[in-house]
């Protein structure tokens, strides 16, 4: 058996994209690589995931980055294939759901989102569906007429299911019914304090407290606000194992966004029609068509799907035929002409025969345009992807050179002025010194300045005055030199 996997995601109407998925088409190569192998196990081995997020992103990206790692450190410990019973394989998939329950509010003490899950794993023929929510897991199985009929593997974790219900309100929860089925997990006093709220913006107070929360899941991971005390919500997982055969011809796992819009036997429908040759390129084609028909029609809430195709042995031989997606979209374009012309008695008048005829050649080309858009995109869009991303590469390269090379010549300029700086002060320090070394100081320094006051006064023709003759020792009225004349008469 042989397996062609892919996947399509959208934002849809949220504010923010709250989903994450995996997918793991070779769960032993992957293993390999993280040092945990698993070639003990049946193969192939695959693992795929849909984690849908609710009240943010935070839960369904920490599950998604850590449930794959907990599966292959368990699968890798034992290395004997027949202890991996389907009973002991179930246990294990618990285990891991309220392990990293239990780990995400230990680490987020803060965070108040949650998610819902669905995971697959394909060991061999041995398929494995763990699930907690209202995210979906439905197989494509092919039926004795030749036809494709949907089999559900998950069964909705909702409030409206009576054991689920009788649940919450032993936790002491409140189911808040909204009828038609549609129901909330909610703590008690919800309505109460709505009331209290629409009260207060009715008299124009505007918000004067926080919106309680209601939950349309009874279990999922995170959701701190509903495990306090006694858990109104668990992570505990339903578990189902299902014995592939030639008659399963694909799996699909599902955010809750699609099957809130789309019954199963639509989205199987959806999902089987033949888009493209190549299997690979026919699967994500036919995962975008799901996502993109399901926002067509209304759908409010983020959307996620991942498809499986199995390609069993000698199914070429099989009675099995695929219907084609362009043909498919024509007949309905014109079954709805058809019935837009028919008068009240069922019976086409000459022109409405003409415009029907005309409607269908319209319908007809429309679907042979629309047929060869999807192909040239779905066989375009990993070349124009690969080409941007190496466009980007390149440019982010060329920044990062750039910006060494500025950075070079910047530290080349600082270099080259320090040792300018540099080279002047030793040129300055050495010119100083010779200074010093050749003027005189001292005795020797007042000696040259006297000597050349003297030089000036005879230049000028001034002659030093002379000291008057002495009368005798003691005289009276003799005369001293003083100030600069008396130092100039000592030297």
């Amino acid at each position: 058996m042989r397996l062609a996997a892919d996947s399509a995601a959208m934002q849809g109407r949220r504010p923010k994209q709250e989903d994450k998925h995996v997918k793991i088409p070779d769960l032993t190569k992957a293993a390999r690589a993280l040092k945990m192998p698993i070639d003990h196990l049946e193969q192939p081995c695959a693992f795929f995931a849909v984690y849908d997020g609710h009240q943010g992103h935070l839960c369904a990206e920490f599950v998604a980055k850590t449930f794959h790692v907990k599966l292959l450190k368990r699968l890798s410990a034992d290395k004997s294939a027949d202890s991996w019973t389907d009973a002991r394989i179930s246990s294990m998939l618990t285990e891991i759901f309220e392990e990293l329950d239990a780990e995400f509010l230990a680490k987020y003490r803060t965070a108040l989102d949650g998610c819902v899950v669905v995971t697959a794993l394909l060991i061999g023929t041995r398929l494995f569906v763990a699930w907690v929510g209202h995210a979906r897991c439905l197989v494509g199985r092919a039926g004795p007429q030749s036809g494709i009929s949907e089999l559900a593997l998950t069964e909705d974790h909702r409030p409206s299911v009576e054991a689920e219900a009788e649940r919450v309100r032993q936790a002491g929860g409140v189911i808040v019914d909204y009828g038609f089925g549609y129901a909330r997990v909610a703590h008690q006093g919800y309505d109460e304090r709505l009331r209290e709220l629409r009260r207060a913006q009715a008299l124009g107070l505007g918000n004067i407290g926080k919106e309680p929360v209601a939950l349309d899941v009874s279990r999922a991971l995170g959701d701190r606000e509903f495990k306090a005390g006694k858990p109104l919500l668990i992570p505990t997982p339903g578990v189902k194992r299902l014995q592939l055969d030639s008659s399963h011809k694909f799996v699909s796992l599902l955010c809750s966004g699609i099957p809130n819009w789309m019954t199963d036997e639509e989205i199987v429908n959806e999902l089987d029609m033949v888009r493209e040759a190549d299997a690979t390129s026919d699967v994500r084609a036919a995962c975008g068509s799901l996502v993109q028909e399901a926002y067509n029609r209304g759908s409010d809430s983020n959307l996620s799907a991942i498809m499986l195709r199995l390609q069993w042995p000698g199914e070429s031989q099989s009675t099995y035929v695929r219907k084609v997606a362009s043909v498919e979209k024509a007949k309905a374009a014109a079954a709805a002409a058809l019935a837009a012309a028919m008068g009240a008695d069922g019976k086409a008048s000459a022109a409405a025969a003409s415009k029907r005829r005309r409607l269908e050649t319209a319908a007809s080309i429309n679907a042979q345009k629309v047929a060869a858009y999807e192909k040239a995109v779905s066989t375009s869009d990993a070349a124009l992807h690969n080409a941007a991303e190496e466009a980007r590469k390149e440019a982010e390269i060329a920044v990062m050179k750039a910006e060494v090379e500025a950075t070079k010549v910047e530290v080349a300029k600082r270099e080259r002025e320090e040792a300018a700086t540099a080279k002047r002060a030793e040129a300055a320090r050495a010119e100083g010194a010779k200074d010093a070394a050749e003027e005189p100081v001292g005795l020797d320094a007042a000696e040259a300045f006297f000597a050349a006051r003297k030089a000036k006064r005879a230049a000028a023709g001034d002659a030093p005055k002379a000291a008057a003759p002495a009368a005798g020792p003691g005289a009276e009225g003799q005369q001293e030199p003083v100030g600069l004349d008396a130092a100039e008469a000592f030297f």
